[in-house]
């Protein structure tokens, strides 16, 4: 593997955590309520909890089904929805 297909697969591995094709993840405004993890039925996002660094992150976004319930129940706008190119 080359080093353009290395830095390729490292930026698709940390997009598919902000990112789900549907939904972008703002993790800098994670207040680590954890009320989006108990929502998502999908179980596509997941908890970084290291002592003072604490936020969500998408473990399994080709799980994600573009309900919402993230947008919906997140109090700190961490979430919002895919702008469309059309």
């Amino acid at each position: 593997m080359n080093n353009l297909n290395l830095i390729e697969n490292k930026l698709t591995k940390k997009l598919k955590k902000i990112y789900t094709g549907y939904i972008w993840a703002n993790t800098h405004n994670c207040k680590a309520c954890w009320k989006c993890v108990d929502a998502c039925s999908k179980q596509v996002i997941g908890k970084v909890s290291f002592l003072w660094h604490k936020h969500i992150v998408f473990k399994n976004s080709e799980n994600c089904i573009n309900c919402k319930k993230c947008i919906q129940i997140c109090p700190h706008g961490v979430f919002s929805t895919a702008v469309s190119a059309d």
